[in-house]
């Protein structure tokens, strides 16, 4: 009787391994392979003029070869995870400098639209600090006025790291998303509704992890000499540059 016990109980643990195994395989394998398709139909839609187009909150100008989207500082001293929060991962709103309006799929879209190859690299084969093109990059731009005059600072400016080997690319300064847990966080409701669910702790904990550099240091202090007062408008550019 204990032995059939036993066997059953090794049967019960094979089951729920399985059970286990596929739903991680739905979440990660199926979501990663899944890729993001070029939104060009939606974009299209929301065209302002030659090459210049509106997606939610964003608008792209493929001249300038340039993504723009609007914020306001909610933090301007003390550490913060990321520089600029963008609607998607709720819990990160309240560990970041910025916060804007504009929703994080729509910036995923507005990227791939900008540059399919960097997003593909980005998003599906290299992550985060790890991406080194030879030529291009993106470049990240705080743009708002002071004093009836235009300021304008790199997003390296606003922030102190203390590692060299910390040198941050665009995703660490805003979270871009994860191919692991987008499916179920950028579809709004039902992450919003799951936020104490046993899902939710195994999101965050697998992504603060992710949010370690090479370091092992994860976030940053805010500049309070560069970083302007709480709620002043924010413009936000995205831009191809040149590497030297």
């Amino acid at each position: 009787m204990k032995k059939e016990t036993k066997n059953s109980l090794i049967i019960l643990l094979l089951l729920i391994i399985g059970i286990v195994s596929v739903i991680f395989y739905n979440l990660y394998f199926q979501n990663k392979s899944k890729k993001i398709e070029t939104p060009t139909s939606e974009i299209i839609q929301g065209k302002i003029e030659e090459n210049i187009y509106r997606l939610g909150n964003i608008v792209i100008d493929k001249n300038k070869e340039e993504i723009h989207f609007s914020g306001r500082v909610a933090k301007n001293a003390g550490w913060v995870q990321f520089l600029i929060y963008v609607a998607g991962y709720k819990w990160l709103e309240k560990e970041t400098a910025i916060i804007s309006g504009a929703q994080l799929k729509n910036l995923q879209l507005s990227l791939a639209f900008l540059d399919w190859k960097y997003w593909d690299e980005f998003y599906y084969i290299r992550r985060g600090e790890e991406i080194d093109f030879e030529t291009e990059e993106m470049e990240l731009l705080l743009v708002w006025k002071e004093d009836n005059k235009f300021k304008t600072i790199k997003a390296q400016d606003a922030i102190i790291i203390r590692k060299t080997e910390d040198y941050l690319k665009l995703p660490g300064f805003i979270f871009l998303g994860s191919p692991l847990f987008d499916l179920t966080v950028l579809d709004g409701k039902s992450h919003t509704s799951c936020l104490s669910c046993p899902f939710f702790p195994v999101e965050e904990k697998t992504l603060r992890q992710s949010f370690k550099r090479k370091s092992g240091e994860s976030g940053y202090e805010i500049n309070t000499e560069v970083i302007p007062p709480l709620n002043t408008e924010i413009n936000i550019i995205i831009k191809k540059s040149k590497l030297p």
